[in-house]
């Protein structure tokens, strides 16, 4: 039971950064970087994670509301956040995985 309890889990996850990558693609497409072959490539990837993720999306939605709501605050406290604020997000969580464990 604790085995299916983490592998959803690590499912759910993917679905974040999945949705996470799709939104911060669509921030790409105005910018120069966005040409033709990256373009291409882009359009293909984002229709194969949405494919993927539309159906798991679908029934986390219909079954977990509480999920769906903490996924989309995730969802949206990646893409909103500098790189820095990324990155001390993570320091400062190591330093209290750290405390608790004195």
């Amino acid at each position: 039971m604790a085995e299916e309890m983490d592998r959803f889990k690590k499912a759910v996850k993917l679905i974040l950064l999945m949705q996470a990558t799709l939104e911060q693609m669509d921030e790409l497409k105005t910018t120069a970087v966005y040409q033709r072959d990256i373009k291409q490539s882009m359009n293909n990837l984002e229709r194969k994670i949405e494919r993927f993720i539309k159906p798991h999306v679908r029934q986390l939605g219909e079954t977990e509301e509480f999920i769906m709501m903490q996924i989309s605050r995730g969802i949206d406290t990646i893409v909103n956040s500098s790189l820095e604020e990324i990155h001390n997000y993570n320091t400062d969580e190591e330093k209290v995985r750290e405390s608790s464990t004195d």
